[in-house]
């Protein structure tokens, strides 16, 4: 679904969404990083949950990040096309991984989903 940018989407008190970020990531095997992805306090403290479950993006990984959005709070929050909602925290692996990350959602973008 695309989200007008004037309007944006309000996003409704106990409803789960996916959305995708607009940043595209590649994690190269040989640079050792992975990453997590947390959401901005400014909107938990709206009771939004950016990225709900299985926050890590492995070494390896190339593709954008969807995102389980959940708002747990009482009241809708509107988000708009480009808000800042999430941030990478990188991490340096121990060891150099053989392949990287192969798993189903290595690639994946809205319009092509691992």
């Amino acid at each position: 679904m695309r989200i007008d940018a004037e309007q944006g989407y309000g996003f409704k008190p106990g409803q789960l969404i996916l959305a995708w970020t607009k940043e595209y990531v590649q994690l190269k095997p040989h640079s050792r990083l992975a990453a997590r992805v947390e959401g901005k306090s400014s909107l938990a403290r709206l009771g939004i949950g950016v990225h709900v479950t299985a926050p890590t993006i492995h070494a390896g990984f190339e593709g954008q990040i969807r995102l389980e959005m959940l708002n747990h709070g009482r009241l809708p929050v509107k988000l708009k096309p480009a808000m800042r909602i999430c941030q990478l925290i990188f991490e340096q692996t121990v060891g150099t991984p053989v392949s990287g990350y192969r798993g189903r959602f290595s690639g994946q973008t809205p319009q092509r989903k691992g």
